[in-house]
């Protein structure tokens, strides 16, 4: 527009003035992808002081299930030595039952921690888990909506828990659980790169005696103030390799990242997914939505995370968000904003309900036919994705009894 402008106006600061009335456009805002690097400078997390003082945990689920109806495994990791514990579970316990084996489980070998960090998944944000952490002094950590990234030592520590189950469990899927102390015992045992060693000699300050490498006859140990001293200096050199590690990632992440900050009072979109009936995400396409609002910043929650004032219609989200998920409101006096009449889910993505069937075809899988047909999402847009028939028969029953 300012290179159409200046050939026939000029006034000073026009190119300015003419990039503010651009950006202020209240449908280019909330349709517009941000074509630069996301919001938020990497913010590590304080290192602990002591072994299994501060812990993170999180769920692996969707696995088969085993004979003794296994369908999970609770992670829990110390964020100081990075030794774990994987825990066989069903999806179906209640929090009383979770509440039993973490006492069973860490608090008898370790103690109690006085932090944990986790994501808001039901169990972890129900009435009953506070209730028990604020009885024993621990204090609760909840990663802010829609950003894993805050337990990603627990989310790195699942993937390699994944790897090593699909390596062992290969021949017999429904054993996994039996495998699980040997998978444990192998990753405790494994040297981690941000402390320069493995898990179990962290905790334990030496070695573990396995079949490999046992310790010969007459081979000096240490006892007494020998043994504490040099826990203590084992402890104390593991934290200056953390604290390495961690402005090493920094400085790595900030290379691909941006910083964005906000004020109280500022008004601010909120970033979604569009998804269909079967969770699947919408492509990208013209003026489908990709950010909802605006809303108003309540108050700042740490250097990267922001408490939002949501609407009723939200009041599901916890309104703790951070930065990469928000975009600042260029504000004008020609808008009028109208409510999103849509109903987000937790992950901040809303289903778009089909508006048409734009066509059908089969498709041949193993020698079985399968019918799908052609579900036009957007009108406009021209969203569409080939589904299977049989699902959209079921989700959305009226649209098949009008075609």
């Amino acid at each position: 527009m300012y290179q159409d402008l200046k050939q026939r106006f000029w006034w000073s600061g026009m190119k300015k003035q003419v990039a503010e009335y651009v950006a202020s456009c209240l449908t280019c805002q909330k349709a517009k992808v941000e074509h630069q690097k996301p919001a938020g400078l990497l913010k590590s997390l304080d290192v602990p002081q002591w072994k299994w003082d501060s812990i993170s945990m999180d769920f692996v689920g969707a696995l088969p299930k085993t004979q003794r109806k296994f369908d999970s495994i609770w992670v829990i990791v110390d964020r100081l030595t990075k030794s774990a514990h994987f825990i066989p579970v069903r999806t179906n316990y209640i929090v009383a039952k979770y509440a039993e084996i973490y006492i069973e489980e860490i608090v008898r070998l370790h103690g109690v921690p006085s932090s944990i960090v986790s994501d808001r998944d039901p169990k972890f944000t129900s009435h009953l888990w506070k209730e028990l952490q604020e009885a024993l002094g621990t204090k609760i950590r909840l990663s802010s909506a829609y950003h894993p990234q805050t337990d990603g030592q627990t989310e790195r520590t699942i993937q390699t828990l994944e790897d090593m189950l699909r390596a062992c469990a290969l021949d017999d899927q429904g054993s996994w659980d039996k495998l699980l102390p040997l998978v444990e015992f192998t990753y405790n045992n494994s040297y981690h790169a941000s402390i320069g060693m493995a898990p179990y000699e962290a905790l334990y300050g030496r070695k573990c005696q396995t079949p490999l490498c046992w310790y010969k006859d007459g081979e000096s140990t240490l006892v007494g103030p020998e043994l504490v001293q040099q826990t203590t200096e084992k402890v104390r050199l593991i934290q200056e390799r953390m604290k390495t590690a961690q402005s090493r990632q920094k400085s790595y992440a900030d290379q691909r990242r941006r910083p964005l900050e906000f004020q109280e009072g500022d008004h601010i979109f909120l970033r979604v997914t569009p998804t269909t009936g079967v969770g699947r995400a919408l492509k990208s396409k013209k003026l489908t939505p990709k950010f909802i609002g605006p809303y108003q910043i309540l108050k700042r929650v740490g250097p990267v995370a922001y408490e939002i004032a949501l609407p009723p219609n939200l009041a599901n989200l916890h309104r703790v968000f951070h930065v990469s998920q928000l975009k600042k409101y260029m504000a004008d006096d020609s808008h009028v904003i109208t409510p999103d009449d849509i109903q987000l889910k937790e992950n901040l993505s809303f289903e778009v309900p089909p508006m048409s069937i734009g066509g059908r075809s089969t498709k041949l899988l193993r020698g079985k036919e399968i019918p799908l047909v052609k579900m036009i999402w957007n009108q406009k847009t021209g969203d569409a994705t080939w589904e299977r028939e049989d699902q959209m028969r079921e989700l959305y029953p009226d649209l098949f009894a009008t075609t």
